[in-house]
């Protein structure tokens, strides 16, 4: 399958972020991605009196998926009582196929004071891989990657929207949840300041296969085949000692 990573700068008008996404959108189909993926809250990032445009925005992606047959995935902010939601939504030609909200909400950002919290992981087949979706800070909790692969996840999806300051710890975890989960892993992420660290995509061993650090279209052809050859060829799951993480239950001791 050949999955797009969208490196996308979110401009200050709204529509503005959406006309270059769509433009990428169709530079992707014509390289000949099935699958496509848009940074985490891409066309707002932080600006909440931007989420009414919200049902604009994804009836426009659904529209090329449709003319395009391309699934996409996008982040976006939804309004959800008198808070928001940070989610990743995934289109197909079809309509609406999954909706993951974020589970981990980063205090950087104040999400925990803005948003609610997802409770619900989402997984499900997607061109002969087995999908799982994340959101950004998610990637610093590695039993949320852990819980879905041991269900037989071997794609993690991962919107982003990742300071260029702790790059250095984006490319850590990106590579460390793949190769810990014989996975592959593509994290999109904005192009723009504060953000700008690279998007990647990242194979089963945690070597890196495309990186982007300017706007634009990146693709990349994955084997549905290769995860399953490698968790055979090296196997790490039959060795897990579930019985002595317990501890993975229990609240973090407050100080």
């Amino acid at each position: 399958m050949k999955i797009a990573l969208l490196h996308l700068a979110t401009r200050p008008d709204p529509e503005e972020t959406l006309n270059k996404a769509l433009e990428l959108l169709r530079e992707a189909h014509r390289q000949g991605a099935a699958l496509a993926v848009l940074p985490e809250l891409f066309p707002s990032v932080y600006r909440y009196e931007l989420a009414q445009k919200t049902p604009q925005v994804l009836a426009a992606l659904q529209g090329l998926a449709h003319q395009t047959g391309m699934w996409v995935l996008a982040g976006v902010l939804e309004p959800a009582g008198e808070r928001y939601a940070n989610r990743a939504k995934l289109l197909g030609p079809q309509g609406l196929l999954a909706t993951y909200t974020k589970t981990h909400l980063i205090p950087a950002f104040n999400e925990p004071a803005t948003m609610i919290p997802g409770s619900e992981l989402v997984q499900l087949e997607l061109g002969g891989f087995r999908a799982g979706i994340a959101i950004c800070y998610d990637l610093r909790f590695p039993e949320l990657f852990r819980s879905y692969a041991v269900e037989g996840v071997n794609l993690f999806l991962v919107p982003s929207a990742w300071p260029m300051s702790r790059s250095y710890a984006w490319e850590l975890f990106c590579k460390a949840r793949a190769a810990e989960n014989q996975a592959y892993l593509i994290a999109v992420n904005h192009a723009e300041p504060p953000f700008g660290a690279a998007s990647l995509a990242v194979d089963p061993l945690g070597m890196e296969l495309l990186r982007l650090e300017a706007e634009g279209v990146g693709v990349v052809e994955l084997d549905p085949s290769y995860p399953a050859r490698l968790r055979q060829e090296f196997p790490v799951f039959p060795q897990r000692r579930p019985e002595l993480y317990q501890g993975l239950l229990k609240s973090p001791i407050s100080k």
